[in-house]
């Protein structure tokens, strides 16, 4: 079902009885059809509400946003109306370094806060990303998404296709490899991190460092792939994300 919202930041089926609302933020790339089959795994009063950023599917004319400040901003001006209702955030990898500035945002300069945010597949802001690739020129810089996985073989070489998408996954990339501060802003909700066993950019290791960031529950799930590990149906992220909430 299409989304009833007139707000193109937010897209959701229509719903009887919502008294919790579950916030989902992409991948690098990635768009709110990550999480088009999310609903149907939750119970009947959650409604997934997915984030559809700039400069991809319905809004790949505008330009995405390489700024994670900016992009906060933004993002809270867009979500204030849907606060009316409980809620709680999910992010793989560049959406779940969104999830955290975004619950960290509203914790320190508004009255609203998350019940609880879900950290999939990334490292905490007091690492710096050592290595840059989203100025690199294009043969070098297509190579280095073929490395770090997640983007079809077949898309990749398909010249007109990369040179369609190739500013929003720049800028995104801009966003995740800029993202570094050495505050430690513990939240007050609970926070689950969800990690691939194989994952060579985001280690278990560095996933555990996440539970300085809480003042509250800390669980750390893990699961067999690599780092695009939410894409596989055997994994089911969404029905342990409707379970945990339960």
């Amino acid at each position: 079902m299409n989304s009833i919202s007139k707000n193109k930041w937010v897209q959701f089926e229509s719903k009887q009885n919502v008294n919790l609302r579950l916030f989902c933020l992409p991948y690098a790339g990635g768009s709110a059809s990550i999480y088009r089959l999310w609903q149907q795994k939750m119970p009947e009063n959650i409604q997934v509400c997915k984030i559809q950023l700039p400069g991809r599917e319905n809004r790949i004319n505008e330009q995405a946003i390489d700024s994670m400040e900016v992009l906060i901003q933004i993002l809270v001006k867009q979500l204030l109306s849907y606060f009316d209702k409980p809620f709680v955030l999910f992010g793989h990898s560049m959406g779940a370094m969104i999830v955290y500035e975004l619950a960290r945002y509203l914790t320190n300069y508004t009255s609203y806060t998350p019940l609880h945010i879900f950290v999939s597949a990334c490292r905490t802001p007091n690492i710096a990303e050592l290595k840059t690739t989203y100025h690199l020129p294009n043969d070098e810089f297509i190579n280095s998404l073929r490395q770090r996985g997640g983007t079809n073989e077949i898309l990749l070489n398909n010249k007109e296709y990369m040179q369609m998408i190739e500013p929003t996954l720049r800028a995104d990339l801009k966003l995740i490899e800029q993202w570094h501060h050495n505050d430690i802003d513990k939240l007050n909700c609970p926070i689950t991190i969800f990690g691939g066993l194989n994952d060579t950019l985001v280690s278990p290791f560095i996933l555990k460092q996440w539970r300085q960031y809480t003042n509250n529950v800390f669980k750390l799930k893990l699961f067999k792939g690599g780092h695009f590990f939410i894409n596989d149906p055997s994994v089911n992220i969404a029905s342990i994300v409707a379970n945990t909430l339960k």
